[in-house]
C-alpha cells in the first residue's frame, strides 16, 4: 500500500514524519499523471501546487479553517488529501469526482466552481463572506477567520 493510499483526512497527513513528504509529493505527481492522462482535466496547475497543498493540509485543520482555492482546478491534491486519492482514476467522470471544488463531494470543498464568475473575485469574496460568518457563529476556534 502506497503512503497516499493511508491517506483518508488531513489527521493522517500531520501523523506523517516530514521526511516522508517528498515520497508523498512522488506519488501524488505520478497519481495525477497517470489518471488525467486517461480521464482529462487539469494536469499543470495540479503539478504546480503539490507541496503548497501539503502543506496547508499540514498547517491548517481542513475543514474547520478553511481553505479557499482561486481556481478550483488546482484542487486535484487538496480531493486526494481529503480522502479521495481512490476516487481520482473516476475524476470528471460521471459519477466521478467533479474537476472543481464540489460540497456534495466533502465537507472540505467549501466554495464551488461558479460560471462566469472571475476566480479572483469569487475567491476574495469567499473569503470575506466565510471570515464573516465566523465572525457572527464561530466555526471551534478556526484560524480560516
Amino acid at each position: 500500500m502506497s503512503t497516499l493510499d493511508t491517506i483518508h483526512g488531513p489527521a493522517d497527513l500531520r501523523r506523517l514524519p516530514a521526511s516522508a513528504l517528498p515520497d508523498l509529493a512522488a506519488e501524488i505527481r505520478a497519481r495525477l499523471v497517470r489518471c488525467v492522462s486517461r480521464t482529462g482535466g487539469h494536469l499543470g496547475p495540479n503539478l504546480g501546487v503539490v507541496e503548497l497543498t501539503i502543506a496547508l493540509h499540514r498547517v491548517f485543520d481542513s475543514p474547520r479553517d478553511a481553505i479557499v482555492w482561486d481556481t478550483g482546478h488546482q484542487s486535484y491534491v487538496h480531493k486526494m488529501l481529503t480522502g479521495r486519492a481512490g476516487d481520482l482514476d473516476r475524476l470528471r467522470q460521471p459519477g466521478g469526482l467533479s474537476g472543481y471544488p464540489r460540497r456534495a463531494e466533502s465537507p472540505h470543498d467549501l466554495v464551488e466552481k461558479l460560471a462566469r464568475v472571475h476566480r479572483t473575485v469569487l475567491c476574495g469574496r469567499s473569503g470575506q463572506g466565510l471570515r464573516a460568518a465566523r465572525r457572527v457563529r464561530p466555526y471551534g476556534g478556526g484560524r480560516g477567520g
